[in-house]
């Protein structure tokens, strides 16, 4: 902990290498949470782009003192969220405007992990982002809760419904 309030502080006050050591410490998070929700390495490298370049235009809002990789994790989560709305403005866009045309190959068989993938990307993000949050991440429903600014009790009520449609 001390570590991080010396380099938020350093960073706050310009130091570029402290903001370099910090990119270099939490980006295996960063990129860890975003490919969850994304599957190409563009994708993924973009956000993370993104979620670092709007944590340096806001390093003054950090307090050193607060849980750093909470704050960070909860950028990463808005930013993916963010996306994902862009996202689905565009697909729906090109449903209803791109080009009509039929699929020549048929798609193959999923695997297991893929069928569970299939599964999760079909769930509503408000339910998506917890459950992989907690199953994944391994993170304690207070940890989701600061993250994703919201109460323990509808953290887990995001779960038990989650858990409920994949079932």
């Amino acid at each position: 902990m001390e570590f991080d309030r010396e380099l938020i502080v350093r960073a706050q006050g310009g130091d570029e290498s402290a903001q370099e050591a910090i990119v270099k410490h939490y980006s295996p998070m960063v990129f860890r949470l975003i490919s969850r929700f994304f599957r190409s390495r563009e994708d993924v490298e973009d956000l993370a782009q993104d979620v670092f370049l709007k944590l340096f235009a806001r390093i003054e809002q950090v307090r050193p003192d607060e849980n750093f990789p909470g704050w960070l994790a909860r950028v990463t989560v808005n930013t993916c969220y963010d996306e994902l709305r862009k996202t689905r403005r565009r697909k729906t866009a090109m449903e209803i405007y791109g080009p009509q045309f039929e699929p020549s190959v048929a798609p193959r068989e999923p695997d297991a992990f893929g069928k569970a993938r299939i599964a999760l990307q079909g769930l509503d993000p408000k339910l998506r982002i917890p459950l992989i949050l907690k199953e994944v991440e391994e993170m304690s429903v207070e940890e989701i809760a600061r993250t994703m600014g919201l109460t323990q009790t509808n953290v887990k009520v995001r779960l038990f419904r989650a858990r409920k449609k994949l079932a």
